[in-house]
């Protein structure tokens, strides 16, 4: 007697993907440990007293060019967006491998009691 599986399905056509090549995925994780290091000056930095009070202060009167200038007065090289609300500061660091962006670093600081 020959019996059939009813749960056999036919061989679905896989897609092909090409060979890895690791070459982008690298360049992105060095500029990456950049940008953790650079994360670590800037934390270092807010961490000092006066530093936060003046960042903070800029930030509570809207004054954008301000804050971007006490940003950029740390001395990082990676670009840095900062988006603040009364609650804290959004600050996002993007980093460049081979050229373009590659990758994103986005640190979420709170500084209020909302």
């Amino acid at each position: 007697m020959y019996y059939q599986n009813p749960y056999y399905q036919f061989p679905i056509n896989r897609q092909q993907y090409p060979p890895v090549d690791v070459t982008t995925f690298e360049h992105s994780v060095k500029a990456f440990q950049v940008t953790v290091v650079e994360a670590g000056t800037l934390l270092k930095k807010f961490a000092e007293p006066q530093f936060a009070h003046r960042i903070m202060s800029a930030a509570q009167t809207g004054n954008h060019k301000e804050v971007d200038s006490l940003i950029k007065s740390i001395g990082i090289s990676t670009p840095v967006t900062a988006k603040y609300t009364p609650d804290g500061i959004f600050l996002t660091i993007h980093a460049e491998a081979q050229g373009s962006q590659c990758c994103t670093l986005t640190m979420y600081l709170r500084w209020g009691k909302f």
